[in-house]
C-alpha cells in the first residue's frame, strides 16, 4: 500500500511538473505575441502608417531581436527583455520558445503547405566574437557565424548575403539588401527569413468571385471596386459584442496554421481594435469560436511593405541598442564597440481563392443586411488579419487591410516578393 502511494505521488509530481512547464511555455509565447501586438499599436499611431495597409511578421522580428539579445549585456539587455515583458535573466525562456517554434514549423509542412524559418549571421573577418555567442546562436537558432570582408569588399559581402537569401527562399527573394546597405563600418549582419505558402483547407470557387465596393472610410464617397471572394460553409466563428467585431477562422491544409479575420462593426472601427488587442484578447477569440454555417465574403489582395524598425523599437523602450558608445553588445565581442545601425523588415502577402503566400525577413502587413438566419461576414471595410501557428501558439504574421489591391504596390525603394528582417551592426 505504501509503495502504491509512493508511485501515485511520483506520477502526480511528474504530471504536475509537465503541466507547469506547459503553462510557462504558454505564458512565454503570449509575451512574444504581445511584443507583436505592441508593435501594431506603435504602427497605428505613426502618421505615415496609420492610414495605410500594413503587413509584418512578429515572429521574424522577434527572432532577429532575440539573436541580438544573446550578445547584449547590462541596460541594453534589460531594455530588450522588458519589451518582451520579462527580466534579462529570464530571457532564456524566450530563446527556448523560439527554438520550439522553429522546430514546430518544420513539422507543420505538408504537400500543400510550405513553411520555412531560416537564420543567417555574417561577421567581419577580423571580428573576435565570443565562444559563448557562437555556441548560443547555434543552440537556439541553428546557425553559425560566416566571415566576410565588410571593410575591403562591402559589395561582395552584400552579394554573398543576397545569394544566401535567394537560395534559402527558393529564389522567392532577390537582391534583399539594396546597394550601399553594407559599408566599410559594418561589423555584423543578422538576417531572419520567414516564408509561408498555404492552400485553404476549403478553397474559394473562382466562379463565385464578383466585383464589389469596399469602403475605405466612413466617407461613403471614398470607395473602391474590389474582386470579392465568397463562399457559404461551416466556419469557426465568434461575434465579439464587447469589442464590436466579428471573428472568423480560415484554416490552411493540415489545420495547424490559420488566418483569423477580425472585422470591426463600423467602417472606422479598425484603429480602435488595433489599440486594444492583446494576446489575451486574441486567445479569448480563439477559445470562443463555434463551428457554424457562415456566409463569408473577403477581397483578394496583395501587400508589399518595407520598414525601418529603429523608431518603433525605440517607442517600445529599446533605445540603448542603437546608440554608439551606449549599446552594450560585449557578449558578441568584448573588443569591438558594437551597436545596431539598422533594423530592416520587409513583408509580402498574397491572398486569393486557393490560399495565401506570405513572407517576412527581418535584418538587423458594415455588416450587410441579410434575411439568411446564418451569420454573415461581409468584409467590405477595413479589417485586421492574423496568421497563427496553432501547435506553437505563435502569431506568425499580422496585417491590416485598408485599401485592397491585387496589383503589387511598392513602398520605400521597392520590395521583393518576400518579407525580410535584417539587423546591421
Amino acid at each position: 500500500m505504501a509503495l502504491m502511494a509512493f508511485l501515485f505521488l511520483l506520477i502526480y509530481n511528474v504530471l504536475s511538473a509537465e503541466q507547469y512547464h506547459r503553462d510557462q511555455a504558454e505564458v512565454v509565447m503570449e509575451n512574444i505575441n504581445d511584443f507583436g501586438f505592441d508593435l501594431l499599436k506603435v504602427f497605428n499611431q505613426e502618421e505615415r502608417l496609420g492610414e495605410e495597409n500594413l503587413f509584418y511578421s512578429p515572429a521574424s522580428i522577434s527572432l532577429s531581436i532575440a539573436m541580438v539579445s544573446l550578445g547584449s549585456r547590462g541596460n541594453t539587455a534589460d531594455q530588450i527583455a522588458k519589451a518582451f515583458k520579462c527580466n534579462a535573466h529570464e530571457f532564456e525562456e524566450i530563446h527556448l520558445a523560439l527554438k520550439s517554434l522553429q522546430e514546430a514549423v518544420q513539422e507543420s509542412e505538408n504537400d500543400n503547405l510550405e513553411m520555412k524559418i531560416a537564420n543567417g549571421i555574417w561577421g567581419h573577418q577580423e571580428l573576435r566574437e565570443t565562444g559563448e555567442f557562437k555556441d548560443s546562436i547555434m543552440e537556439f537558432y541553428n546557425t553559425s557565424l560566416a566571415k566576410v570582408d565588410f571593410k575591403e569588399g562591402p559589395e561582395r559581402a552584400r552579394d554573398e548575403i543576397n545569394n544566401w537569401v535567394e537560395r534559402t527562399t527558393a529564389r522567392k527573394v532577390k537582391n534583399f539588401l539594396p546597394s550601399n546597405a553594407i559599408n566599410r563600418d559594418t561589423r555584423l549582419a543578422l538576417i531572419n527569413a520567414v516564408y509561408f505558402q498555404g492552400t485553404w483547407l476549403y478553397a474559394f470557387q473562382p466562379e463565385r468571385s464578383y466585383q464589389a465596393l469596399f469602403y475605405t472610410s466612413s466617407d461613403l464617397d471614398n470607395v473602391i471596386e474590389v474582386e470579392m471572394m465568397s463562399r457559404k460553409s461551416k466556419h469557426n466563428y465568434f461575434e465579439d459584442k464587447e469589442h464590436d467585431c466579428q471573428i472568423i477562422e480560415l484554416p490552411y491544409t493540415g489545420n495547424d496554421i490559420s488566418m483569423f479575420i477580425a472585422l470591426p462593426g463600423e467602417i472606422n472601427g479598425l484603429s480602435r481594435l488595433e489599440n486594444i488587442i492583446t494576446s489575451k484578447i486574441f486567445s479569448m477569440w480563439h477559445i470562443s469560436l463555434e463551428n457554424t454555417t457562415v456566409t463569408l465574403s473577403i477581397p483578394k489582395f496583395k501587400l508589399n511593405q518595407q520598414f525601418e524598425l529603429k523608431e518603433a523599437l525605440n517607442k517600445l523602450g529599446i533605445t540603448d541598442l542603437f546608440e554608439p558608445g551606449t549599446a552594450d553588445l560585449s557578449g558578441i565581442s568584448p573588443v569591438e564597440s558594437l551597436y545596431v545601425s539598422h533594423v530592416m523588415h520587409k513583408a509580402y502577402v498574397d491572398v486569393h481563392e486557393q490560399g495565401t503566400e506570405a513572407a517576412a525577413v527581418t535584418g538587423i502587413l458594415m455588416q450587410k443586411r441579410s434575411i439568411d438566419p446564418h451569420p454573415e461576414v461581409y468584409a467590405n471595410r477595413p479589417f485586421l488579419f492574423i496568421i497563427y501557428h496553432k501547435s506553437s501558439g505563435a502569431v506568425l504574421f499580422i496585417g491590416r487591410l485598408k485599401r485592397p489591391t491585387v496589383k503589387e504596390r511598392e513602398h520605400m525603394n521597392g520590395v521583393n516578393d518576400f518579407g525580410h528582417q535584417s539587423i546591421e551592426l
